[in-house]
C-alpha cells in the first residue's frame, strides 16, 4: 500500500487532484482517504506532478522492515493532540537498528515516517518527497514576463491534474495570459496550446515557457470565438476565465467561452470568481483572501 500525506488547506480538492492524477497516469484505482492521508495499492509514476500532496510513502511493517545504509525516523502527528514525537522516533529508530545501517538525521538515504491518526499509526518509507517550495520559485513576479493577474502555480498544477491529461497529450488554454497554466502543464510533459486576444500576452507567455525549458507549445493571438479555426486537436481545455472589467472589455469573453465548450467533447476545467455560471455549478471553492474566493468547475 502507498500512503499520501495531503496538504491540509483544502482536503476535498487535494483528494480530487490525486484521483485526477491517478487517471492521468493510467492507474485504474480511486484513492481511499482518511483525513490527511490517502491510500492506493498501486505505485504510480510521475508523483512529482502532484501539487496538494506533501509526500508519498510505501507502507512498511516495523516488525520486519530493516533499512539499509543511513536512515531517520520522523513522526507526523495528524491528531491535533500532544504526542511525544522525539520519544517515538528514538524508540522506533532503535528497533530498526542493525549492523548494516545507522541513524543519520541530516540527508539520510531512507526516511521512515510514522503517521499518527486518531485511530491508528501508519508506517511508511518515503518514496517521493514533493518539494512544494518549487512552485513559489515559479510565482508570477519571478517570471521574465508578469501581469498583475496571474494564477498561482499550485492552483495551475491542480487544474492540470483535474483535467486527467496524460503526458504526451495536448491541452488548450483559450485565455492563456502570461502562461501560468501552460507552464505547469508543460512541466508535466503535456503539449500546450494557448490563445490570447492581446499580442503582449502572447509574446510574454512564449518568453515564460522558454524560461522553464518548455519547447512543445503553440501560442497564438486571437479571440475565443476563433478557437476552432485556429486549433484542430487537443485533449482538454483548462483556463482561468476573465472576470470583472476584463470579462466585459474582452467582447463578452465568458459568454463566448460557454458557447465554445458546449461543442467540445473532451474535459474542461476552469476557474471563475462566481459559484455558478450559465447552467453550471462549481465543484470546488478556493479561498484566496477575505474579499476573494475562486471557484473550480469540472465539465
Amino acid at each position: 500500500m502507498y500512503i499520501y500525506r495531503l496538504a491540509g488547506e483544502n482536503l476535498e480538492l487535494a483528494e480530487a487532484e490525486l484521483d485526477g492524477f491517478l487517471n492521468a497516469v493510467n492507474v485504474d484505482e480511486t484513492a481511499s482517504s482518511k483525513g490527511r492521508l490517502a491510500f492506493t495499492e498501486s505505485h504510480p509514476d510521475q508523483l512529482k506532478r502532484l501539487a496538494l500532496t506533501h509526500e508519498v510513502a510505501e507502507e512498511i511493517d516495523p516488525e520486519t522492515f530493516r533499512p539499509e545504509g543511513s536512515y531517520a525516523v520522523r513522526v507526523e502527528n495528524l491528531t491535533g493532540k500532544k504526542v511525544e514525537k522525539e520519544k517515538l522516533e528514538s524508540e522506533l529508530g532503535e528497533k530498526l537498528s542493525t549492523e548494516k545501517n545507522k541513524v543519520k538525521l541530516e540527508n539520510p538515504e531512507t526516511v521512515i515516517k510514522v503517521y499518527i491518526t486518531d485511530n491508528k499509526k501508519y508506517y511508511g518509507k518515503i518514496i517521493e518527497d514533493i518539494n512544494r517550495g518549487l512552485f513559489q520559485k515559479r510565482s508570477n513576479e519571478k517570471r521574465p514576463f508578469s501581469s498583475p493577474i496571474s494564477m498561482d502555480p499550485v492552483l495551475a498544477r491542480v487544474l492540470g491534474n483535474l483535467s486527467e491529461v496524460s503526458s504526451g497529450e495536448q491541452v488548450l488554454d483559450p485565455f492563456c495570459g502570461t502562461g501560468g497554466i501552460l507552464i505547469e502543464a508543460g512541466l508535466c510533459g503535456i503539449g500546450v496550446k494557448g490563445l490570447d486576444i492581446q499580442e503582449e500576452m502572447v509574446e510574454g507567455a512564449k518568453k515564460n515557457l522558454k524560461e522553464y525549458g518548455i519547447l512543445n507549445y503553440d501560442i497564438r493571438e486571437g479571440d475565443i470565438s476563433e478557437v476552432n479555426e485556429i486549433y484542430d486537436e487537443y485533449n482538454a481545455v483548462i483556463s482561468d476565465l476573465p472576470y470583472g472589467k476584463a470579462s466585459k472589455q474582452e467582447n463578452k469573453a465568458v459568454e463566448k467561452f460557454l458557447d465554445f465548450i458546449q461543442g467540445f467533447k473532451g474535459k474542461t476545467v476552469f476557474m471563475y470568481n462566481e459559484s455558478s455560471l450559465g447552467n453550471y455549478e462549481a465543484d470546488f471553492e478556493v479561498y484566496v483572501h477575505k474579499n476573494l474566493t475562486r471557484h473550480i468547475y469540472l465539465i
